[in-house]
């Protein structure tokens, strides 16, 4: 699995390092791509990964993380968000696909876990420690795009200004309900969903006609959205396991 927790290594740092209230422009994309490949590359030196995979995983990760990175400074605005969505989930997909072909977290990095004095290496192993990390950063920032860019393909408005902290909370949220799977309690991941539709409910219901219609929909889509990603990483970390 350490094929897929380079990948969600790489995106997540992107993001986490390009975030910006205002918009994004080409230097701040470009060093974005560069923090993120600087983490693939380090973390795969580490890992008893051979020069060559090396070389080419920081070469192809620079390229990937680039567009990504600067997606929404491209030309044609009518493909941004498909275009987007489709890179970031081809590229995890076909690293899923590609994650038996890889060996086993070794060297530096395997040795260093080996000696963390936590309870819990003696049960996770640092393959699924790994991908737990970059999972982590992953729903930190990533997702937070994902689920703008889902909202944008299906013609959703972006109703930030109207439901307040929605980037804050939508990280926590998105941890919550991950922790919430890794450990077996469905119940407590229903609960936290349950929970921010009624913190949610008096935005909701403060507007009016088809301002309501249009809020109600960016909740339920961006909610959704969250609660997939959330839902799907966790398991992909427990199936490392």
């Amino acid at each position: 699995m350490i094929l897929v927790a380079l990948a969600l290594l790489g995106f997540g740092v992107v993001d986490l390092v390009r975030w910006s209230p205002d918009d994004v422009a080409w230097p701040r994309a470009i060093v974005a791509a560069i923090a993120g490949t600087a983490a693939v590359g380090g973390v795969a030196a580490l890992s008893g990964m051979d020069s060559s995979g090396v070389l080419l995983a920081i070469a192809i990760s620079f390229v990937i993380l680039l567009l990504w990175s600067a997606y929404e400074l491209l030309p044609s605005r009518d493909l941004k968000p498909e275009f987007a969505l489709a890179l970031v989930m081809s590229v995890i997909f076909a690293l899923i696909a590609l994650s038996g072909s890889a060996d086993p977290i070794d060297g530096d990095l395997a040795t260093w876990y080996s000696k963390l004095g936590f309870g819990f290496v003696r049960q996770v192993s640092v393959d699924q420690f790994v991908l737990g990390v970059g999972a982590t950063l992953f729903l930190l920032g990533t997702a937070n795009r994902i689920v703008q860019l889902v909202l944008r393909a299906a013609g959703s408005p972006e109703g930030e200004d109207t439901l307040h902290g929605g980037r804050l909370l939508g990280p926590m949220e998105r941890l919550i309900i991950a922790a919430a799977v890794l450990s077996g309690s469905a119940a407590a991941a229903g609960f936290v969903i349950a929970a921010k539709g009624l913190l949610r409910f008096r935005e909701i219901g403060g507007g009016s006609g088809s301002n309501v219609d249009e809020i109600t929909e960016y909740f339920l889509i961006g909610t959704f959205t969250s609660t997939v990603l959330a839902a799907a990483v966790a398991i992909l970390v427990l199936a490392a396991a």
